[in-house]
Formats: structure tokens, C-alpha cells, sequence
């Protein structure tokens, strides 16, 4: 997708995360990025939502990421009841036909297209107008924490499944191979088990004689 929209998908997503003020993990940024970029909106539109997304969620303790997957969705989608829980009110006749006037058009003359850029744009607006007030305000360290905490997870599942899956697969494409590793794995069970059931075996005898002695001594 990057290769033919002529963009990096990853560089457009590190912008979105520093936009985010780095509260958004890579995974949410490049889902984000995707999608906004498949509708056709440009490295600025993506930077200006993830801002809005930031600024969203200080104002109302909301988490980012829903933030900005409500205001990406909404906007592509042309959808205002998933902007609504954002405090973002627009209507999309209104966009549509302030958005025709700019271009010197009709609202019925749009494409899909201007007509999904006009709304964009209207989403952006309020969220900037609406939200200007918590423009200086940091970015909420818990998030940040949680964000980073969510990549080196990632990263550290990656490492682990590259050295697992060779030998996943080493295993996927021999039968003989994972025969002889159940039984080498079962033959360990069974040889640490023996030691534990000896010990309790003899355990047992000691009870046994120890119950019997009870029994004679109560007996006399």
C-alpha cells in the first residue's frame, strides 16, 4: 500500500505517534495510518487527527487510541453518531455544501472522495476549535508508559517466535522427528517420577508400621 500511494507507512506512522505525543503504540499508529491512508487522506489530515485524538482524550480522560479510531472511522465512513462520544458535532450536508462552495461546486457534484474530505475537514475544525485548550497541556505519562510497555511486548514476541517457528516447523514437516521428541519428553515424565513415587512408597511403609505398633500398644 505504501509503495503505491507513494508513501511510507511507517514514517507517516511515527508522526502520528509523536502527533499522539507518543501515548498511541506502533501497531495502533500503522492500523491508523492504513486506513486513513486507503481513503486517500494525506501525511497532514493523519498528523492533524492524531492531535486532535491527544487533545480528545485529556479533555475527557478517554484513551487515545479509541480517540483516534473514533475520528478515523468517522471520518471515512462518514459517520457523526462515532464522533458523538467525542463532544465533535458535525453534519454532513453542511460540510458537504460549505466544502462544494470552496470549490466553486455544487454538494450534488461531489465525489465520494470531496465529499469524504469535506466532512474531514469539518471533523478537524471542531476537534481544533473545541479542544484548542489542552493544545499545551502534556501528554498523560501513564499512557506514554503503556504505549511503550505494548512495543516491547511486541518486540519481544517477535524475537521469540523467530526463534521458535524453525523449530515449529522443523516438527510441522517430520513425524518421526515429533514422535521421537513425545516420547524423549514422555520417558523424562516418567524417569522424574519414579524417585517421587519410591519416596512415597516408602513413606507409606512407615505409616503402616507405625499404625500397626499403635495398634499393638493399645491392644496391651
Amino acid at each position: 500500500m505504501g509503495s503505491a500511494s507513494g508513501n511510507a507507512l511507517r514514517t507517516l506512522s511515527d508522526g502520528l505517534r509523536q502527533a499522539t505525543g507518543h501515548a498511541l503504540n506502533l501497531e495502533d499508529a500503522m492500523r491508523a495510518t492504513a486506513l486513513a491512508s486507503s481513503a486517500g487522506f494525506d501525511s497532514s489530515s493523519i498528523e492533524r487527527l492524531g492531535k486532535v485524538a491527544r487533545q480528545a482524550s485529556i479533555a475527557l480522560g478517554r484513551d487515545t487510541a479509541d480517540s483516534l479510531n473514533r475520528l478515523t472511522k468517522g471520518a471515512i465512513k462518514l459517520e457523526p453518531e462515532l464522533l458523538d462520544e467525542l463532544g465533535i458535532m458535525v453534519r454532513l450536508d453542511e460540510a458537504t455544501q460549505n466544502y462544494a462552495r470552496q470549490l466553486g461546486k455544487s454538494a450534488d457534484d461531489l465525489t465520494t472522495f470531496q465529499k469524504r474530505q469535506a466532512f474531514m475537514n469539518a471533523v478537524l475544525e471542531e476537534g481544533e476549535r473545541k479542544f484548542a485548550a489542552m493544545g499545551n497541556v502534556p501528554t498523560n505519562p501513564f499512557d506514554k508508559l503503556s504505549a511503550t510497555f505494548q512495543d516491547l511486548t511486541k518486540n519481544l514476541l517477535n524475537l521469540l517466535n523467530n526463534a521458535i517457528l524453525p523449530v515449529v516447523g522443523f516438527f510441522a514437516n517430520s513425524q518421526a522427528a515429533l514422535l521421537g521428541a513425545m516420547i524423549l519428553f514422555g520417558k523424562g515424565i516418567v524417569t522424574s517420577m519414579i524417585p517421587a513415587l519410591q519416596d512415597l512408597s516408602g513413606k507409606f511403609a512407615l505409616a503402616r508400621a507405625a499404625a500397626a505398633e499403635a495398634a499393638i500398644g493399645m491392644a496391651a
